[in-house]
């Protein structure tokens, strides 16, 4: 069974206390409170940081004069007298005396606008919501939108800024004088498309006091089609652009990881180099450890020899005829003057293989810092390569999602026969070149 419904719709300045119930009103029923729906709830001004931050740094970047740059740009907008921190939409369906909460009509307005709400966001690529709730404490079941509006592509101030009026330009709605302003029609449109959701649920929308309701079907449905071009192709163009954009980074991204492989290859091969260097010194110092030990033995020995041959009694001497010198034969002389020669040579040879491991050792530390360095700077290097690869994985599936998008709108364009439209929007000097 069909029923119909009247559906209400504005923009209003918002509470957020009053949305997510800080603060009680008259005409709420507190013992009710706990049935309203929050389909969205974030920080405003986290949500500003994701918007407009990469705008602000490239703006205040250009800037000579510091009293020009924007230190906040939430607080720079909370003190503008032209934009406003956010904006609010109230959808309700029905009223007080057809849909009062609890009843069963109550129950399928509140699912048909609970659908609306989670389908907003994606039909409105220019509008950020960051709180919506359904009150069901109150008469008539109705929605809370609060939503930032940002433009991009802007020339003047902010490249991305907070802007009603552009952001509503961007989906296809352009002003037509004080009574059929860009706002108005963004609202009219989201009546419609609510409409459309209702249906689904078994209700008609009941247009009450509304000049639409006495168009010619005809030139009705002409209208509509008409908004939903040019929501169309605006769509179209913001996936074009945002498919060039990703595309950029990722080639960025692949150039940055090329150069850092190559850097961490060559940094590699310096440690490589680094670690035979200190494999051959440790070698050449074990080498040298070795003759010292052997000349130290040869020392001792020779020490041995010395202390036994220092017993003067034990050699055979005898008085020259010349006086009171004492002789040896030659063959004690001949061993005593031999073993003085093994003794100095020893020491000598052995203070040389000291100086020759001193020097070593030196080397050998030295190399050893200059490997840690480089092991550090490859251990850097590799942290920012596995960083970068991780961001190229995710613009990649970004890249991905937006490529399904857009063969999803270029599937819808080929579908309703909207190809030379979507052409003359987007390349209208080319087009315009060919016809005449």
């Amino acid at each position: 069974m069909i029923i119909k419904r009247s559906i209400s719709g504005r923009i209003d300045k918002g509470s957020i206390g009053h949305n997510n119930r800080v603060f009680i009103t008259s005409n709420v029923d507190k013992s009710r409170t706990q049935e309203n729906i929050t389909l969205v709830h974030d920080d405003i001004q986290t949500v500003y940081h994701e918007l407009f931050d990469e705008a602000l740094n490239k703006y205040n970047a250009k800037q000579k004069r510091k009293d020009r740059r924007i230190k906040n740009y939430y607080e720079h907008i909370n003190h503008s007298k032209q934009e406003k921190p956010f904006y609010e939409l109230i959808f309700q369906i029905g009223n007080t005396e057809d849909t009062h909460c609890g009843t069963p009509e109550a129950v399928l307005a509140t699912k048909a606008l609970r659908q609306f709400v989670e389908e907003f966001q994606a039909r409105n690529p220019h509008i950020r919501v960051f709180n919506a709730v359904i009150h069901l404490d109150e008469e008539t079941p109705h929605v809370h939108i609060n939503f930032i509006p940002f433009a991009t592509n802007q020339t003047r101030g902010l490249s991305t800024r907070n802007s009603l009026s552009k952001a509503l330009e961007q989906q296809g709605f352009k002003g037509e004088g004080k009574m059929n302003t860009c706002t108005k029609q963004w609202v009219e449109h989201e009546k419609e498309m609510l409409a459309e959701t209702m249906k689904g649920y078994g209700i008609e929308w009941e247009q009450l006091g509304t000049h639409e309701q006495h168009l010619d079907v005809l030139d009705y449905k002409k209208k509509m089609r008409a908004r939903e071009i040019a929501v169309l192709e605006n769509k179209v163009e913001c996936t074009q652009h945002q498919l060039e954009s990703t595309e950029r980074v990722l080639r960025d991204a692949d150039n940055a990881i090329d150069r850092l492989d190559k850097e961490f290859a060559r940094k590699s091969e310096a440690v490589e180099h680094l670690d035979s260097d200190i494999k051959d010194k440790s070698a050449e110092l074990e080498n040298t450890n070795q003759q010292l030990a052997v000349n130290q033995q040869l020392l001792l020995v020779t020490t041995e020899k010395i202390a036994q041959i220092n017993d003067i009694d034990s050699i055979n001497i005898k008085r020259s005829m010349l006086g009171d010198k004492v002789t040896l034969s030659e063959m004690d002389y001949n061993s005593i003057v031999e073993l003085a020669k093994k003794e100095l040579a020893a020491e000598h040879d052995s203070a040389e293989k000291d100086d020759e491991i001193y020097r070593l050792n030196k080397i050998l530390q030295a190399l050893n810092k200059e490997k840690a360095l480089w092991t550090d700077e490859r251990s850097a290097l590799h942290k920012t390569i596995d960083k970068l690869r991780a961001q190229v994985r995710g613009l990649t599936d970004q890249l991905s999602a937006l490529k399904a998008k857009y063969d999803r709108v270029m599937e819808f364009v080929e579908k309703f026969d909207l190809k030379e439209k979507l052409a003359n929007f987007l390349y209208p000097i080319k087009n315009r070149k060919k016809t005449r």
